[in-house]
């Protein structure tokens, strides 16, 4: 019998277990649910990467739906402990968000992958959510100044665009390629209207790069060689 065939479940528990292990150890030390989570998603997603990817039918030890839900309700614990621990501000939410965005986008992706969405989940929809919870996010970069809102818009915006790409029957890849002049038509955008308003531009370049970044990392994964 070919032992081998039980690596990749080997490789989930020792990831369930280190994941678990550290995790609590952070949760019990420390009291911040957020910090525990990023932790265990640290220590757990690699094993779990590993064994998706040797695995032949995955999604019978990891049902894809049930791997969003948990993932959608740590992300959410991820966001509300951050606002907790750091006050109600601007600033903790851009933080909470990234930190969430880092521990739902691979289960998501995951799913997307290996299981069917709901029949309510539109990816038209479900891409333009994503393209103006980025401008949001980009928002809240340029009026707080924490870059931590600029790399999420960028990771929600690219996240959204593959979703919508390839859940679709009939893809718009010439659209697509037009993101990157989007882009940097709207970071040219932002960079004159800090120059004009004076200050700093610490906060606009980091703004601008983001809208340069995004359409740019999208179109080079959605447009087809």
């Amino acid at each position: 019998m070919d032992m081998n065939r039980y690596a990749p479940e080997l490789a989930l528990v020792a990831g369930v277990v280190l994941g678990g292990a550290f995790g609590g150890f952070v949760l019990i030390t420390l009291g911040e649910f957020y910090s525990a989570a990023v932790v265990c998603a640290l220590c757990s997603y690699p094993f779990a990467a590993y064994a998706i990817h040797t695995d032949d039918e995955p999604s019978t030890v990891l049902p894809p739906k049930a791997v969003t839900v948990t993932a959608g309700i740590a992300a959410a614990g991820v966001l509300a402990d951050s606002i907790r621990q750091f006050g109600s501000t601007v600033e903790a939410a851009l933080l909470g968000s990234l930190l969430a965005v880092g521990v739902f986008l691979p289960a998501a992706a995951y799913a997307g992958h290996y299981g069917e969405p709901p029949s309510w989940v539109r990816p038209r929809l479900l891409e333009g959510g994503c393209v103006l919870l980025a401008g949001l996010l980009l928002a809240g970069s340029l009026l707080t100044g924490a870059a931590a809102g600029a790399v999420s818009a960028v990771v929600v915006f690219v996240a959204g665009v593959v979703y919508g790409t390839r859940s679709t029957t009939h893809n718009r890849p010439r659209r697509r390629r037009w993101f990157p002049l989007a882009g940097l038509t709207v970071a040219g955008g932002l960079l004159a209207v800090g120059v004009l308003t004076g200050g700093p531009l610490d906060r606009w370049v980091t703004a601008g790069l983001a809208a340069v970044f995004g359409p740019l990392i999208a179109a080079a994964i959605t447009t087809p060689t």
